[in-house]
C-alpha cells in the first residue's frame, strides 16, 4: 500500500511542475490558427479554422524540406488523422494514429480542435516535440469546403513558431469543485478575484483527455463521456495553478 501510494504521489508532482513550452497562439491566414504546447512527455494541438473547410498542419525540422516526408495532422471537420506528406497529392494516413481528439467545437464559423500525443511517439513518421526552449517549422494549408481537394497557392505556406518557456513557479489557485464524485457534469467554483481559467483533465497514467477553459459564466465540465475511475482536474489562470483529484462513478 505505501509502495503504491508513493506512485501516485510522484504521478501528481510531475504532473503539476513540470515545465510547459509554448508557441502561444499563433495566426497562420485569415481565421486559421494553431497553438502548440509541451510538457515533459506530451504535446497539445490547439488548431483553429472555418467550420465549414478542412485544414492541416505539419511539423518538420527543415523548413526547406517541408512538403516531403512531413508529419502532419489534418481534419475535415469531422475526423481527425495522423498522415505524412507523399509528394503533390493528399497526405495519407498513418498505419498509427497517434493523436487522441480532446474537443471539437464551432462558434461563430470557427471550428477549434483540441488534440494531444505523447511527445515522442516512437513512430518513425512522426516529428518529435521537444519540451524545450526552440522553434518548430510547420506548413498549413486549408480548403474551400469539409471535401479534401486542391487548397490553391493562397490557402497553403510555411512558417516557423518560436517556442518559449512556460510559467514554472505557480501561486495556489483554491477552486471549488462538485459534485464529487461525479456522474455527468462537474461544476468549478473559482475565487472572486479570477475570472476565468485554463482546464486539463488527466488519467492516471499522465495523459490529457480532456481540456479547454471554464470562467465565472461559464464553470461546467462535461464528465459523461469520460470513464469510470480517478483523474486529476488542473487550473491554470495567469500566475495561479490549482489542482484536485475527481472520482468518475
Amino acid at each position: 500500500m505505501v509502495r503504491k501510494l508513493l506512485v501516485i504521489i510522484i504521478l501528481i508532482s510531475n504532473i503539476t511542475f513540470a515545465q510547459t513550452f509554448s508557441t502561444g497562439t499563433q495566426v497562420l491566414k485569415d481565421d486559421l490558427s494553431v497553438n502548440i504546447e509541451t510538457d515533459a512527455t506530451t504535446t497539445t494541438l490547439i488548431l483553429t479554422g472555418p467550420s465549414n473547410a478542412w485544414f492541416a498542419v505539419g511539423f518538420d525540422n527543415n523548413a526547406t524540406n517541408m512538403f516531403s516526408s512531413t508529419d502532419v495532422f489534418r481534419t475535415d471537420g469531422t475526423t481527425i488523422t495522423d498522415a505524412k506528406t507523399v509528394g503533390n497529392q493528399l497526405p495519407p494516413a498513418d498505419a498509427s494514429q497517434d493523436w487522441n481528439l480532446v474537443s471539437n467545437t464551432v462558434s461563430g464559423g470557427i471550428r477549434t480542435i483540441t488534440a494531444t500525443r505523447a511527445n515522442n511517439t516512437g513512430d518513425s513518421n512522426d516529428f518529435i516535440f521537444s519540451n524545450n526552449v526552440g522553434s518548430i517549422d510547420i506548413i498549413w494549408a486549408f480548403g474551400t469546403s469539409t471535401t479534401y481537394g486542391y487548397h490553391g497557392g493562397s490557402n497553403r505556406g510555411a512558417t516557423t513558431l518560436g517556442v518559449t518557456l512556460g510559467k514554472e513557479e505557480f501561486e495556489t489557485l483554491i477552486f471549488e469543485a462538485f459534485p464529487n464524485p461525479v456522474s455527468n457534469n462537474i461544476q468549478i467554483k473559482l475565487p472572486f478575484d479570477v475570472n476565468s481559467a485554463k482546464i486539463k483533465v488527466y488519467d492516471f497514467s499522465g495523459r490529457i483527455i480532456k481540456s479547454g477553459k471554464i470562467s465565472q459564466l461559464d464553470k461546467e465540465i462535461d464528465f459523461s463521456e469520460i470513464g469510470a475511475g480517478f483523474y486529476t482536474l488542473i487550473l491554470e489562470s495567469e500566475d495561479k495553478l490549482g489542482m484536485k483529484k475527481i472520482l468518475k462513478k
